[in-house]
């Protein structure tokens, strides 16, 4: 994804690719949303997770598949999106996380995200958007549902402690 397009379709915001120059906002921003890490069943927030969730891919998956772009308002990081480029596929873009600061969440800010980054996806000859959400989680889904993904495949990740979390992967076809 080109960072100009994602600009260019959400004139709003000031956005721009994270680096571990960030670590402490990013944290901040992910330590607003306790009940992501209880979701996931995770324990005490590190800054060693976050340069994790600033540098991690999967193995099959480039380093430079990965981007990281911060949505910023008045200078503030108010939201965060994770991706990877050309993953599963050639044409797809998959959504690692998409996280909004609690200040700004219920008041559109993911929707007006997600929307600008489906037109930018479009005009990057990306056909398709794909994710995983935590299977239990019903506002995720309506989230998701709202902005015309779909269900598919049910997956099950190891969790530390020998547990299990149920994941539901979601499409939605870009035209």
């Amino acid at each position: 994804m080109k960072l100009s397009a994602l600009q260019a379709n959400l004139p709003n915001f000031k956005i721009r690719l994270l680096t571990d120059a960030d670590q402490q906002a990013l944290f901040e921003l992910e330590k607003s949303n306790p009940d992501y890490r209880t979701t996931l069943g995770a324990g005490e927030l590190t800054l060693a997770e976050i340069h994790d969730d600033l540098t991690g891919h999967p193995d099959q998956v480039s380093a430079d598949q990965k981007q990281v772009f911060g949505f910023y308002l008045a200078d503030h990081l108010v939201a965060v999106v994770d991706l990877l480029n050309q993953y599963p596929e050639q044409d797809f873009l998959f959504i690692g996380l998409l996280m909004v600061g609690a200040p700004y969440q219920r008041k559109t800010v993911g929707s007006v995200i997600m929307t600008g980054l489906m037109q930018a996806a479009l005009q990057s000859n990306i056909h398709c958007l794909q994710l995983t959400r935590v299977t239990a989680d019903t506002g995720v889904k309506a989230f998701w549902t709202k902005l015309g993904f779909e269900d598919g495949d049910q997956l099950f990740l190891p969790l530390a402690h020998d547990g299990r979390l149920a994941v539901t992967t979601m499409t939605r076809l870009l035209v």
